[in-house]
């Protein structure tokens, strides 16, 4: 009886994945199929773009079209003083940040403390160029690394964790979110089933981009997702 109460309630609720399965998209589809969704979740998007290049502005122009308010995911030792200026004054109007390491080093075979002090140098950088740590809600972990150490830093430091899983999140209070990223050959009619999935079940879809990688970033795409998404009524 047990065995076809778990079963069937797997079935109901298993997160939605998108594109290939990876070791990281089944440990979270895993954790994912045993949350509990919040009563109050509701259909949302949100727009991670990784780097903080000159892609930023490009980003900036589609949002403000759109009216949305993505999060830049910055690297301090990459950033030009033009982009971190703007994007500061960004985050005034609301627009999000995000750590995604110094220096963008692979943090897979790291001990605890070490990702901590990459943490640490992040959110001293940021506040001495004048951003507000307190509206910093989300660790996107470079080059998507996933492990024990990572974990455990990341919430220790009261962080939510954005992964490299591609994956549909049951709702916006779990600590692991996986996303979904917008390339040049982003299938735009899978991601409408990945969308209509989503909505029916109140999920929390984030999507990824690398605006400053013009061999793999799509405005034309980003755009058009972007606007599906708003149109399903998809809450922002």
């Amino acid at each position: 009886m047990v065995a076809i109460v778990v079963i069937t309630y797997t079935y109901l609720h298993a997160p939605i994945v998108v594109g290939d399965w990876t070791k990281q998209t089944i440990y979270l589809w895993v954790i994912n199929s045993c949350h509990i969704q919040a009563k109050d979740a509701k259909p949302r998007i949100l727009l991670v773009d990784d780097d903080g290049g000159k892609g930023v502005f490009t980003i900036k122009k589609i949002c403000d079209e759109l009216s949305l308010k993505p999060t830049f995911a910055v690297i301090p030792a990459l950033s030009s003083k033009e982009v971190y200026d703007s994007l500061r004054n960004w985050q005034k109007e609301g627009f999000g940040i995000a750590i995604h390491g110094y220096k963008h080093e692979d943090w897979r075979e790291w001990k605890y403390n070490k990702v901590i002090a990459d943490i640490n140098k992040c959110e001293k950088w940021l506040t001495d160029a004048g951003f507000k740590i307190s509206d910093i809600k989300y660790v996107v972990t470079p080059h998507g690394s996933n492990n024990t150490a990572i974990r455990k830093a990341i919430k220790d430091k009261g962080y939510q964790m954005v992964t490299g899983a591609n994956i549909v999140n049951p709702d916006t209070t779990t600590f692991q979110m996986g996303r979904v990223f917008i390339t040049n050959k982003t299938n735009i009619k899978e991601i409408d089933n990945m969308l209509d999935k989503a909505k029916r079940r109140n999920c929390y879809v984030i999507f990824g981009t690398h605006s400053s990688l013009p061999e793999e970033f799509s405005r034309e795409k980003t755009k058009a997702v972007l606007s599906m998404a708003i149109k399903m009524g998809f809450i922002y």
